[in-house]
């Protein structure tokens, strides 16, 4: 269950920040709390019956709070499990309940940080992530397959080879949104038996693979320019690739607590940091997201 993995560990720290930095607190690190706050998932204390979920509320100031968890570690400093149910939800849900005037706002960690959001502080956070996709019209097999065997980032990787260009993120994104990029997915077995026509469609077979993470110096996501880029990954684990919806994949690794992504790790090593990918994931949106990728995540190719 996602809710267990959950940690927030970024999110926490701003607000650290915060508490430090007191009435003087920097522009800069509201920026980031904000931010975090937009692509967090965080754990509300609940009770569910058949037909609804009735929130928990305390009293602060004779108005109503919410009780909000970055997790469950700290849900249970305030309540078993017998106690209370615990609920994952994305920052939209927790800020709907403000602008329905369900609460007033919420208290995060009233056992740790005890950090208190007013109303006033959601309602003016906006631009949150969006989660768009085409299951009517997604790509399917072939139509993928396709894609993958006509690849190619020719321009991009002129322009991340040029040591000039380090640095210049409009033009990086503007060149990853004429790309078709990829992602790198690892077993333990051998999967070409499951192959038809050199794609494996997981929407029969289930899970069979594990997206490559790498932790050198932090928790990074991959992408990858071409499968030639993804021999530069030492591993003894088999390797297959993947299509990858890039907004969808910046979105993970915010929403995720992840420290950012890097392209092609072990040959050119381009560095996007989380506070990089804050700043353009709204361009992303807008010009790296083909909703007809939501399919890609069920297909690898061999």
């Amino acid at each position: 269950m996602r809710k267990l993995f959950t940690r927030h560990d970024n999110l926490r720290k701003t607000l650290e920040e915060i508490h430090v930095q007191g009435e003087d607190v920097e522009d800069s690190t509201v920026e980031r709390f904000v931010n975090e706050m937009k692509h967090s998932s965080l754990i509300i204390a609940a009770d569910k019956s058949d037909d609804d979920i009735n929130f928990r509320v305390f009293e602060h100031e004779g108005k109503d709070y919410g009780v909000l968890f970055t997790d469950m570690d700290e849900f249970r400093k305030s309540f078993s499990d017998e106690e209370c149910e615990s609920h994952l939800f994305d920052f939209e849900l927790y800020k709907k309940m403000i602008e329905l005037g369900i609460i007033e706002g919420f208290l995060i960690n009233p056992e740790s940080e005890c950090f208190l959001l007013k109303k006033e502080l959601f309602l003016e956070i906006t631009d949150l992530p969006e989660h768009t996709y085409d299951d009517d019209n997604a790509y399917d097999a072939q139509e993928l397959k396709r894609l993958y065997d006509n690849i190619n980032n020719d321009s991009l990787e002129s322009f991340i080879a040029n040591p000039d260009n380090i640095g210049k993120y409009d033009e990086l994104f503007a060149h990853i949104s004429d790309s078709v990029m990829l992602t790198l997915m690892l077993s333990d077995a051998d999967l070409t038996d499951y192959a038809s026509n050199g794609v494996i469609c997981m929407l029969e077979t289930g899970p069979l693979a594990f997206l490559y993470i790498d932790e050198v110096g932090g928790q990074y996501s991959t992408l990858f320019t071409s499968v030639d880029k993804m021999s530069f990954v030492d591993t003894d684990l088999k390797k297959y690739s993947q299509i990858v919806n890039v907004s969808i994949m910046t979105n993970f690794v915010l929403n995720d607590d992840m420290d950012g992504i890097i392209i092609n790790p072990g040959s050119d090593n381009v560095l996007l940091t989380r506070d990089i990918l804050f700043e353009y994931s709204p361009v992303l949106e807008k010009t790296c997201n083909d909703v007809r990728l939501n399919s890609a995540i069920f297909h690898l190719f061999v």
